[in-house]
């Protein structure tokens, strides 16, 4: 089994934590990290733009990350938002047994 870690941005931390809270009640992540503050530049609509930003970091296998995009795109406020799965090359294999643990379906969850 293969793990990822989603990188997400969105306007402000309650968004985030409502993407976040939503991925997790769906088990499709194991964790959720947000930071709040960032500050981000980039190019929109023909022109650089800068605002602050929070980010979502999340745990998940790699077999897990398009149901994560597509869970996240309708409750996200951007129209364009960043979605990205990063493969995880190398980890704590504890770790790796607790992700696939947490985000696989339970019984008494079903």
């Amino acid at each position: 089994m293969s793990l990822a870690t989603l990188y997400m941005t969105a306007p402000t931390r309650d968004d985030c934590l409502k993407i976040g809270r939503a991925l997790l009640e769906k088990r499709l992540v194991a964790c959720v990290n947000v930071f709040d503050g960032v500050q981000s530049l980039y190019w929109w609509q023909g022109k650089i733009e800068e605002s602050s930003e929070a980010v979502l970091i999340a745990k998940t296998q790699m077999r897990l990350v398009n149901a994560c995009v597509e869970a996240v795109k309708p409750l996200h406020p951007y129209e364009v938002p960043c979605i990205t799965g990063i493969p995880v090359l190398k980890a704590n294999p504890d770790y790796i047994r607790w992700v696939i643990t947490e985000t696989e379906p339970k019984e008494d969850e079903a």
